[in-house]
């Protein structure tokens, strides 16, 4: 099947979704993870939403532990299973739909593993330095950046 028709329950169901959300204005937990391979984190554009460039994650299940989110999300957008998350910060933020958006960040590194993204949902990937994201990132993505660069200064080495 086409990318195209598997990413249409996406397309569709976004501004849906987004609707709802400007009604309702909940609370909307979810993660941003960054995946780390020899110094460069792995952003993502999704074939729904917001495209600009962004930390793979997604929204978080209910009752779903912040750290298991982020695995979950890693293994389904990324074909990534990584165990070793390490938590960086919480964003709290008034997303477009004028919901609250809490967003939990991590970072691990993402082993000799194969990136095989999701065509339903990933349009495409991208490996760049920390300090050097393009200019079209979704908003958090660069205090994330941040926060990734000073946990992984402080460890021994870069994943």
């Amino acid at each position: 099947m086409p990318a195209d028709l598997r990413s249409l329950p996406y397309r569709v169901a976004s501004p849906l979704l987004a609707a709802w959300r400007w009604v309702r204005r909940p609370t909307v937990p979810g993660v941003r993870c960054v995946v780390v391979r020899r110094g460069e984190g792995l952003l993502v554009r999704h074939t729904y939403g917001d495209r600009r460039w962004a930390w793979p994650g997604g929204l978080m299940r209910r009752g779903e532990a912040a750290e298991a989110a982020a695995r979950r999300e890693v293994r389904e957008e990324l074909g990534l299973d990584i165990a070793g998350w390490r938590a960086l910060g919480r964003l709290d933020q008034r997303g477009p739909d004028r919901a609250h958006h809490v967003v939990w960040s991590f970072v691990a590194a993402a082993g000799d593993g194969e990136v095989d993204p999701k065509a339903a949902e990933i349009a495409e990937v991208r490996w760049c330095p920390l300090d050097d994201l393009p200019g079209e990132t979704i908003d958090g993505t660069r205090e994330i950046a941040r926060w990734a660069r000073a946990a992984l200064a402080g460890e021994r080495g870069t994943p």
